[in-house]
């Protein structure tokens, strides 16, 4: 059996929360979520699926019929974001035009919140809910025995149309305990050297993700209080080797909160220095699981930034979302990562429900006072069936589910709809542009960013990025 996995073209400009002045000058990540499916399907099976990002190779939505000619899939999956929704349905919607018999599987964030409303569409006849790799793979393989079965009862986490049309939705299925039993990401079936990321030291990067689960109670995430599950070392360090044979020298460990277990992080380090492994790799963190010992250990081993969700400089709001750290552990941990000579990346809100302009000053505040090395500011935007958004909802702040609608009726014309009840949407991008603007404008970081690019392409991509911050 052919299997075609798509990255679908960018056609539609939904709008986002991030400035899009960010947007505009992003470059593209490779989908770990597909390199995942991707190697569990090749190790369990033998079949070896052909990957085609568009957005990253180029290729436009008239050029579908060229990749389905070319590969002659059996089956096409797609990972589906809410975000590009109407364009992985303009891509099944193309491929049943050419070829009605291709089979069409949605798998991802959106179809596991919504996968009845998902599996309605008339172009998609599989939904994988949840992790997709043992489940995507039970569903090859019946359908290798049987392309036309009408059963399909037993496969957890799947969604399904028998002959009829009629859509089913199975149980959910179990849960992947131990992540070694998932093994490696299908890294070798992409061309690694066209993703990389603006703030990269190095020409591209590859993303490794070690652990999944966050125990801590943000209401605006999806996966609070979730449990921590991690990979061994061994097959950590057997995913990075893989990698550096590759030529990669830089790594973004795009775990949830990979500073959870300190004991396991900390062995993990230690198993790089042993092995000699010369990478550099950033982590996403929160300031509440750092120490000084952990901090040691990540920078001897290549750490070179740390990100952090620092979302406001307000005790009030970090409360009301739940966040669970102090003002004081927020100033702690940037002190302490500046001492261990790791740099600094925040992440901050604006505009979270009650916050006042004194709220915001405070952030901006407190990003004075910390001085990061890069900041990101957002729109609080409560996102579909997280704790913050049923809250919301409850109180009748929505009018009604429209995320739901969005789910089942998506159009090119929607818009977000923020949660402040004292900001217009207008000022609330003014504040978050001004905001970036202010920081990046500096004459020290202006400097500091000068003497730390290492190649004329580096200052390009920095370059066009800091024009848009400063100028549009």
């Amino acid at each position: 059996m052919k299997v075609l996995f798509i990255v679908p073209p960018e056609i539609y400009s939904i709008e986002s929360y991030t400035s899009d002045k960010i947007i505009k000058t992003r470059e593209f990540r490779p989908r770990l979520g597909i390199l995942c499916v991707a190697g569990y399907l090749r190790d369990k099976m033998g079949i070896i699926p052909s990957i085609v990002d568009c957005p990253a190779e180029g290729i436009d939505i008239k050029d579908i019929k060229n990749i389905i000619d070319k590969y002659d899939p059996d089956i096409v999956g797609l990972s589906v974001l809410t975000f590009n929704l109407l364009e992985c349905l303009e891509v099944a919607k193309s491929i049943k035009k050419i070829k009605g018999d291709i089979k069409i599987c949605f798998g991802g964030f959106h179809p596991t919140l919504y996968p009845e409303e998902t599996l309605n569409f008339d172009s998609v006849d599989f939904v994988v809910v949840g992790e997709g790799e043992k489940p995507f793979t039970q569903l090859i393989d019946r359908l290798i025995k049987d392309k036309n079965c009408n059963n399909l009862n037993d496969i957890g986490g799947i969604g399904w149309k028998d002959a009829s049309g009629k859509s089913n939705l199975n149980a959910p299925g179990e849960v992947t305990h131990n992540l070694d039993d998932l093994g490696l990401p299908a890294h070798d079936l992409i061309d690694l050297s066209k993703y990389s990321h603006v703030l990269s030291n190095e020409p591209y990067i590859a993303y490794i993700q070690t652990s999944k689960g966050c125990p801590f109670k943000c209401n605006f995430c999806d996966i609070r209080e979730t449990k921590f599950r991690s990979r061994s070392e061994e097959m950590v360090i057997r995913e990075i080797k893989m990698l550096v044979q590759k030529g990669v020298k830089e790594i973004f460990f795009h775990d949830d909160t990979i500073t959870v277990n300190k004991k396991r992080l900390i062995t993990l380090c230690q198993r790089i220095i042993d092995e000699g492994l010369k990478i550099k790799y950033k982590i996403s963190s929160r300031v509440n699981t750092v120490n000084e010992e952990i901090l040691d250990a990540l920078k001897r081993s290549g750490c070179y930034r740390i990100h952090y969700g620092v979302e406001s400089g307000s005790q009030r709001i970090l409360d009301s979302l739940q966040k669970g750290i102090t003002i004081e552990q927020i100033k702690r941990a940037f002190e302490m990562s500046k001492q261990s000579g790791i740099s600094t990346y925040a992440y901050l809100m604006v505009g979270a429900p009650t916050e006042t302009r004194e709220d915001f000053e405070a952030t901006v505040s407190l990003v004075n006072t910390i001085q990061p090395d890069y900041i990101t500011y957002s729109i609080c935007t409560p996102f579909p069936k997280t704790l913050l958004y049923n809250d919301l909802l409850k109180k009748g702040y929505y009018k009604y589910d429209y995320w739901l609608e969005f789910a089942k009726k998506p159009t090119a014309d929607f818009k977000l709809q923020y949660a402040n009840e004292y900001f217009h949407e207008i000022e609330l991008k003014k504040m978050r542009d001004d905001a970036m603007a202010r920081f990046y404008g500096k004459g020290s970081f202006i400097f500091k960013e000068l003497m730390h690019t290492k190649s004329i392409k580096q200052l390009a991509r920095k370059a066009k990025i800091g024009y848009r911050l400063l100028f549009k």
